[in-house]
């Protein structure tokens, strides 16, 4: 009996120990020389613009975008559903202007799909999704666009979200978990196994590569389910030179609609897709895919940390018939959370979050009590849009 007691407990002990120390191994890997990505000039591209209701963040975003197109590029926004003057600010812009209406099939999947046949008829070599509320860096979109056309794989260039200067202390700290997952996790992954996830905006996909997707599923987390999708034929490559940002909403519900889309969408997909990954990868002897799915299956930190808290304390009763192995296993695994965490913010985060913002580390903490209420809950399995900064 107590034999079968010990694999009970030391079972998920053991999955978030690996899971822990995989997480600590992509930080790791950020500190290494980055893995070099080739470049070839791309041919015509086609960019995509995904906007519903979008009319207050449109025209800065394609500002951003329309210097660094080339003769023979491609400028298309999707109005999606719009109920406002989005469509007539991007056509006065100069874009072209793809008008969905579409009221029981709502979400950005269902935009990008609708891209994506339109093109048909006259495909680019490459198509790039920068979403509608976000800002190009210098040269983002040649550089990505250049990634994808030497590699023959999807490129995702460097997203990173911006707390404004109205946002308190909790925002940083959520600028910071951004970076963790962007920047510091995604280039370590990239760096070590040669692949790497899709974020949604300032993503460029070769024709060969696009042509076959359906993005039309209604997926809330669209650019995880692409990812792992994408991780078993042409896993991304990350051109962490190309910049893309945006900027946090400072209103707090949006924050909370955000957060739980993002976290409540990650948690069910890794437990749909992970399994049949790992199985598969351990069928072709795959380490990147493996890692791939791996990296999918890190829980959001406070989560994972939560998960590997509650698991320490359930570890302590099998201490009465003397196993050690469940607590051991469990103290490691937040050891590997707390030192991958430490590392990433002194070697990249202390920008985003100074240590004067530390204290709002308890506050991001309990603040996830509201992602995971029910209104939160319901808004996660259904698409909501984003409130921007201004808005009432």
């Amino acid at each position: 009996m107590t034999a079968l007691l010990d694999i009970l407990f030391a079972l998920p002990a053991f999955v978030l120990f690996v899971l822990a120390g995989f997480f600590a191994l992509e930080v790791a890997g950020a500190f290494l020389r980055p893995r070099a990505v080739a470049q070839t000039e791309a041919g015509p591209l086609a960019v995509v613009v995904p906007a519903h209701d979008e009319q207050a963040a449109i025209a800065a975003t394609l500002a951003s975008v329309k210097p660094q197109l080339r003769a023979g590029d491609r400028l298309v926004v999707v109005a999606d559903n719009c109920s406002d003057a989005t469509a007539d600010i991007a056509a006065a812009a100069g874009a072209e202007v793809l008008a969905r209406v579409d009221a029981a099939r709502r979400g950005k999947g269902y935009a990008l799909q609708y891209a994506l046949d339109a093109l048909r008829a006259a495909p680019p070599s490459l198509v790039v999704f920068i979403d509608a509320d976000c800002r190009l860096g210098a040269d983002a979109l040649a550089t990505v666009a250049a990634a994808a056309e030497a590699s023959g794989r999807p490129a995702q260039a460097l997203y990173l979200m911006q707390a404004p200067e109205s946002a308190g202390p909790q925002r940083k700290v959520s600028e910071f978990a951004w970076l963790l997952m962007n920047e510091v996790r995604m280039g370590g992954l990239f760096t070590l196994f040669d692949a790497t996830r899709l974020t949604g905006s300032g993503m460029a996909l070769p024709w060969s590569v696009a042509k076959d997707l359906d993005l039309a599923s209604g997926e809330i987390v669209e650019d995880l389910a692409l990812s792992a999708r994408l991780a078993e034929t042409a896993p991304p490559v990350l051109a962490r030179e190309a910049r893309v940002f945006s900027d946090f909403p400072s209103a707090e519900e949006s924050a909370v609609r955000q957060h739980a889309r993002w976290e409540h969408g990650s948690l069910r997909l890794a437990l749909k897709r992970v399994p049949g990954m790992l199985v598969r990868a351990a069928a072709r002897g795959d380490a990147r895919l493996a890692a791939a799915a791996l990296d999918l299956a890190i829980p959001p930190l406070t989560v994972f940390a939560g998960l590997i808290a509650a698991m320490s304390a359930a570890s302590l009763a099998p201490l009465l018939w003397g196993s050690t192995a469940p607590l051991a296993l469990s103290l490691s695994a937040l050891a590997l959370l707390a030192a991958g965490a430490a590392a990433a913010w002194a070697g990249f985060g202390r920008a985003a979050l100074p240590a004067s913002a530390l204290g709002a580390l308890a506050q991001y903490v309990f603040g996830k009590v509201r992602i995971y209420g029910a209104e939160a809950r319901a808004s996660s399995r259904r698409w909501t849009r984003t409130g921007r900064d201004g808005e009432r």
